[in-house]
């Protein structure tokens, strides 16, 4: 049975119960199930059938669930399309991925042609035509693409069936508060962890509160306590601004937070146990990607005893570090991360349509995402970096996050982020960007590096930046860093720092 076929069971089964809850609008299982049904008629009447990709590209969250249900009533599948990306963004999705109709909020003008309509929140409510009868899913059918960040190139595409779904779901109910099951959210469901923990609550019949995106830390602490939320899902920065305001308290901010899930990012070893110790016991973060889903998780009091790891693999998820020849590397070893799960992406799609295949990257039930990390002899994984992100300096292996490590050491660091740039003698040399609230200056921060890093591991260029740029999901944007120092270089090509 399709995933979306047992959601559908489930809903009728919860009945009454309230289940989203967004502004001033709150609907049960029963509305849910009836605007879906609508929805599904008029996206019909569009032109969606089965097997038909539709953009949903919306800015009310709450539209976006009931539209993926109304994709799935169809056997259609569901492309979540930030709606904040700029319009030439959307149409290269659209275009590049086979999209056939894309439903927005808004399309403001530009030259960029491609199949979109503005979605119409009346369509929930009246349907201009009967609904079709239920089309078949199969269980190996799509039930989503799953974009990619694009934080290193442009978006891909994840072919994720409803069976490896159904698996991510199940995934989550093993971490998910057992007892409330009050979910709060201000993030989007373009981002896939956020998706499938919105899905995973009701599923299970929990509560859904969706919270605008644009807020205070004050705001979102007042939402969380006044919805009694025993759920939440956050980016890092954002719990680390919370943490920053709980400061030390004598109990946690937020002691009903069972589950307080970091998504989005990385997070270092101090925000981890600030977010613990400050905002909640249910705090854990997870190391997952788009192609293989979550692959481990830390939680509890291993946050404290293992800060610098992403936690243990989940329960169904072996996980090996591979050496440059592919081969499996002792404990302790670094290497790149391959993981063994049943909630593998069937395919990947590249910019085209065009499928993606190479034997050395994904199989069946397994999935190398590209970072590289080690397993200690408990079994904790812990990420040094994404190989893309590796820099290569005259054939030395220089890790970003390791090199900004050591950096935020320095009490006047704020946040920090290190990337390389081409060299023709060196091949790439390290450039590092700091923000300091504390008013640094490069100076400060060249004698602070002389005296803690190595000199083959130190930065040629420097620094001092206002912020780094974050995309709408809290991953850092490396990518924008290297373009803004080259351009910088190209207007003064004898600027050495």
């Amino acid at each position: 049975m399709s995933f979306g076929r047992q959601i559908f069971e489930a809903m009728t089964v919860h009945g009454d119960r309230p289940a989203i809850l967004s502004g001033r609008e709150q609907l049960s299982y029963a509305d849910i199930l009836a605007q879906a049904a609508t929805l599904a008629a008029n996206f019909a009447e569009c032109g969606v059938v089965s097997g038909s990709r539709v953009g949903l590209a919306m800015q009310d969250t709450m539209e976006v669930a009931l539209a993926i249900l109304a994709c799935w009533r169809l056997a259609a599948t569901p492309v979540i399309i930030d709606f904040r990306a700029p319009r030439a963004q959307r149409a290269r999705i659209v275009n590049d991925f086979g999209v056939g109709l894309a439903l927005e909020t808004r399309s403001p003008p530009g030259p960029e042609q491609y199949p979109a309509m503005r979605f119409d929140r009346e369509w929930r409510f009246a349907a201009k035509k009967p609904l079709p009868a239920a089309a078949s899913v199969d269980c190996s059918n799509p039930a989503f693409l799953l974009l990619s960040s694009g934080t290193t190139g442009d978006p891909k595409a994840y072919v994720q069936t409803h069976d490896a779904l159904a698996a991510r779901i199940v995934q989550r109910k093993a971490v998910m508060d057992a007892a409330e099951m009050r979910f709060l959210t201000p993030m989007t469901l373009s981002y896939s962890a956020s998706r499938h923990q919105v899905l995973a609550y009701l599923f299970f019949g929990g509560t859904v509160s969706f919270f605008p995106p644009l807020f205070t830390p004050s705001e979102l602490t007042e939402a969380l306590l006044a919805f009694r939320a025993s759920g939440s899902a956050l980016p890092p920065p954002v719990i680390a601004r919370l943490a920053r305001e709980a400061g030390e308290r004598p109990t946690v901010m937020f002691p009903a937070l069972g589950s307080l899930y970091s998504i989005g990012g990385p997070a270092t070893a101090d925000e981890k146990i600030a977010a613990y110790r400050n905002l909640s016991r249910g705090y854990r973060i997870s190391y997952a990607s788009s192609l293989t889903g979550m692959v481990s998780v830390l939680a509890g009091e291993d946050v404290l005893a293992k800060p610098e790891s992403s936690g243990r693999p989940v329960a169904g998820v072996r996980v090996e570090i591979l050496d440059d020849g592919r081969l499996p590397l002792p404990a302790g070893e670094r290497g790149l991360i391959k993981a063994y799960t049943a909630t593998m992406a069937s395919a990947v799609l590249m910019p085209g349509n065009q499928p993606f295949v190479d034997p050395q990257v994904m199989g069946p039930d397994w999935g190398v995402p590209g970072d590289i990390g080690f397993l200690d002899a408990d079994g904790f994984l812990t990420i040094v970096d994404r190989e893309g992100d590796m820099i290569v300096r005259g054939g030395v292996n220089i890790a970003p996050q390791e090199l900004e490590k050591l950096i935020r050491a320095h009490p006047k660091v704020t946040d920090v982020a290190v990337a390389g740039f081409p060299d023709p003698a060196m091949g790439q040399e390290i450039a590092a960007f700091v923000v300091s609230e504390a008013g640094m200056t490069v100076d400060e921060l060249r004698q602070f590096l002389a005296a803690s890093v190595a000199p083959d591991r130190r930065p040629r260029e420097l620094r001092i930046v206002r912020a780094l740029p974050y995309n709408n999901n809290g991953k850092l944007l490396r990518r924008n860093l290297v373009d803004m120092l080259a351009a910088e270089r190209a207007a003064r090509p004898s600027d050495r720092q």
